[in-house]
């Protein structure tokens, strides 16, 4: 059984397959304290850290927490490359343009779905029945200032394995633009298991490509208008 832990930073994330918890601060330009957030957060499971917010445009990631796994989607623009039939090589520099469907919740589980496809894994189904959970975790975050504290403080169900998370973006789709890319852009750790201070720096590609089967997004917007975003999986 994980005991659950918790760190304060900028961005934090929490997982449970890795048995590790990370905060990473970066230089976030922005954070609560307004302006556009720079930094990617760590990453990690059974809980998510507690982080603080970062308000501004979609320049990073907010912070993530998994149960580890992996599968994906397909890539939209600058995807997979394929090596021949049958065959995938992974694209770690792909930059499929997002999608903007006017559906935000559709969108965000689509753009997982881009780079899980980059890395030549499975897409996930869209987790609905999740959804409502999602959208209050985001809320209260919000409202905590504290990214990862809905998670952290289970506040409804059902129960997710691991959750990235964008706070303090200036709309919906920043969030799912820039700050998955930023995600994904942390790319696979170096070393096998990616935990410690590996697991910090590559969460969050480690949880949006990992072996789960279904991805829910959740939004709120805070009390500066700036918005949050959950990707949660299970």
């Amino acid at each position: 059984m994980m005991e659950r832990v918790w760190l304060a930073g900028w961005l934090c994330a929490a997982c449970i397959g890795y048995g590790v918890v990370g905060c990473s601060s970066s230089d976030a330009g922005g954070g609560a304290n307004g302006g556009s957030p720079t930094s990617v957060g760590g990453s990690s499971t059974s809980a998510g850290g507690s982080g603080s917010s970062m308000a501004g445009s979609s320049s990073s990631a907010g912070g993530s927490k998994s149960t580890a796994g992996g599968t994906s989607s397909n890539a939209g623009t600058g995807g997979m490359t394929s090596g021949g039939a049958g065959s995938c090589t992974p694209n770690l520099a792909c930059k499929p343009v997002a999608p903007n469907t006017g559906d935000p919740y559709a969108d965000c589980v689509a753009r997982v779905n881009q780079f899980r496809a980059c890395d030549c894994k499975p897409p996930l189904t869209q987790d609905k029945d999740g959804q409502a959970c999602a959208d209050q975790q985001a809320a209260y975050d919000a409202m905590k200032m504290s990214a990862h504290a809905g998670f952290g403080d289970d506040i409804c169900k059902p129960d997710f394995f691991a959750q990235n998370e964008c706070p303090g973006y200036g709309s919906k789709q920043d969030t799912i633009d820039g700050c998955a890319q930023q995600m994904f852009d942390e790319g696979p750790g170096p070393t096998n298991p990616c935990d410690g201070a590996c697991y910090q720096a590559h969460g969050h590609f480690i949880n949006m490509t990992g072996n789960y089967k279904m991805v829910t997004c959740g939004f709120a917007t805070d009390a500066d208008g700036k918005t949050w975003t959950v990707q949660n999986y299970r």
